[in-house]
């Protein structure tokens, strides 16, 4: 594969967690847990509810942080792809008999 199709495929998935990032972060995933508060409901079973809600929200933010810096790995590839030189292989020499 040449380093420009490489480079392009790396660019486009850094782009891609950060779209599936965002889409995430904009959805109520992570205000779900508001729902369920001492205002909507009480009891064992509200706060059992309650308190895995904010434990995923935890689990999500580290999640979406990770998505972050999996994106900034694949740009840091691309550019260290980028600079690397160029080396011309030349064609191997074949001998006719």
């Amino acid at each position: 594969m040449s380093t420009a199709i490489h480079v392009a495929e790396l660019r486009a998935s850094a782009k891609n967690l950060r779209t599936m990032s965002g889409l995430i972060a904009a959805s109520q995933a992570l205000t779900v847990y508001t729902f369920a508060g001492p205002e909507t409901w009480v009891g064992p079973t509200a706060q059992s509810c309650f308190d895995a809600l904010v434990a995923l929200r935890r689990q999500l933010q580290a999640e979406l942080q990770s998505l972050g810096d999996t994106a900034r790995m694949l740009e840091r590839r691309a550019e260290e792809l980028e600079q690397r030189p160029v080396l011309l292989v030349p064609p191997p020499i074949i001998k006719v008999s």
